[in-house]
């Protein structure tokens, strides 16, 4: 029983760890600065950096460019990211495949042009816009406790 519901936890946490893992990520890197994105809840969400100390960069100007079009990332100060929500830019990078993007990025007297590929896989594509990781550890949480809870009452009844 012990061995069952232990393998009942791992199960879903494994399946909630490789949910995790299937957002479309994209990373960009130069010597001054790191951008690593994702694409989860219908916008492309941004996180940058500079390279050598790992210090934010916030409130620069930053575009993305991928087939042929450009939009630009609004800057968002409460979270500290910037946020694409255009949904015709995004509408081509739901299907599977690998997607080049550009960014122009312009923080103060500092410029830097970086290129990364977006990795769009296909249970990411189907999952796109979920909410599903957030779900899946909780779902985790109750298997745990359900297990935990199993398990306490078969050695109380193993002690009588």
């Amino acid at each position: 029983m012990r061995k069952t519901a232990l393998m009942l936890c791992l199960t879903a946490l494994a399946a909630s760890a490789s949910a995790a893992l299937r957002l479309p990520v994209v990373v960009a890197d130069s010597e001054s600065f790191e951008i690593v994105g994702r694409i989860a809840d219908d916008a492309l969400v941004l996180h940058v950096d500079r390279a050598p100390d790992n210090s934010p960069v916030l409130g620069a100007r930053l575009s993305v460019e991928t087939g042929g079009r450009s939009v630009d990332a609004r800057f968002e100060p409460e979270e500290g990211v910037y946020r694409v929500a255009d949904a015709d830019w995004l509408r081509p990078l739901a299907a599977p495949g690998t997607y080049p993007l550009a960014f122009t990025l312009l923080a103060g007297d500092d410029g830097d042009l970086l290129a990364g590929d977006l990795l769009v896989e296909a249970e990411a594509a189907a999952d796109a816009g979920s909410t599903l990781p957030g779900w899946g550890w909780a779902l985790s949480g109750l298997v745990l406790a359900g297990a935990g809870g199993l398990i306490w009452l078969r050695t109380r009844r193993n002690a009588r």
